[in-house]
């Protein structure tokens, strides 16, 4: 009877033996598990955040789409005032993203590698100094920068709070001038010709768009465990 181990079994302990050079104590072990509890909460609430900033931004542009077209004595003005508005939630909303992405990334990291060990999976990365570096600057790792962060949001949300403002402003200006409406003589703020008006605005909209569509999500490309992380993430 043949009991030489055969190349899968000598494949197998030399994996294990491996990842037994540095196993985790039970101290880190207990820490690791408060750790992952304590950013799942951390990004459970910037998820609430994300959304109540998202609200905020509906329901201030509903407002005044209803109040303004119900209402001919309320000027377009209100409009313009209204997409400046927006835009400061959005950079809010950016803002709480980056850190929203931040403890996501460590929690997926904890997720794929740290409690497949911890049930005895065999890990063939090591994964650790990818989550010592994160924990080093835990509100800024990965760095998703405020455009990424801008365009990822208008891209899910704004543009379409963005697009029903513009066209409530328009329609707005329509009904402000009657049947035969000159929408760029209507647009006018005071000494303020329309014709500026509307060059602010297609201005204004046309920088949304190149956010929404060349600043994409982008991660730094450090460790191999980070690398094999981040590329299995949906953008």
């Amino acid at each position: 009877m043949d009991t030489s181990p055969r190349p899968i079994d000598v494949a197998l302990a030399a994996n294990g033996a491996e990842a037994d050079k540095h196993p985790l104590s039970a101290a880190a072990l207990n820490a690791l598990v408060h750790l992952y509890r304590a950013e799942v909460g951390r990004m459970t609430a910037y998820r609430q955040r994300l959304d109540t900033t998202t609200s905020w931004a509906i329901t201030s542009s509903a407002l005044v789409t209803t109040f303004s077209l119900g209402n001919p004595t309320i000027p377009h003005e209100a409009f313009i005032f209204l997409m400046f508005v927006n835009v400061f939630f959005l950079v809010v909303e950016a803002r709480r993203f980056r850190v929203y992405e931040a403890a996501r990334y460590r929690v997926l990291l904890m997720e794929r590698y740290f409690y497949p060990e911890v049930l005895g999976e065999v890990s063939t990365r090591e994964w650790r100094p990818a989550l010592i570096e994160a924990l080093r600057t835990p509100y800024s790792y990965p760095p998703v920068g405020m455009l990424a962060a801008a365009g990822w949001r208008l891209r899910r949300n704004y543009v379409w709070i963005y697009a029903a403002v513009l066209l409530t402003w328009i329609a707005k200006l329509e009904i402000a001038g009657g049947g035969a409406a000159d929408l760029i003589a209507g647009a006018n703020i005071g000494r303020v010709p329309g014709g500026i008006i509307w060059a602010l605005v297609v201005a204004t909209y046309f920088g949304l768009i190149g956010v929404a569509m060349l600043a994409k999500r982008s991660y730094p490309m450090g460790s191999e465990a980070a690398q094999a992380v981040l590329r299995q993430e949906p953008d």
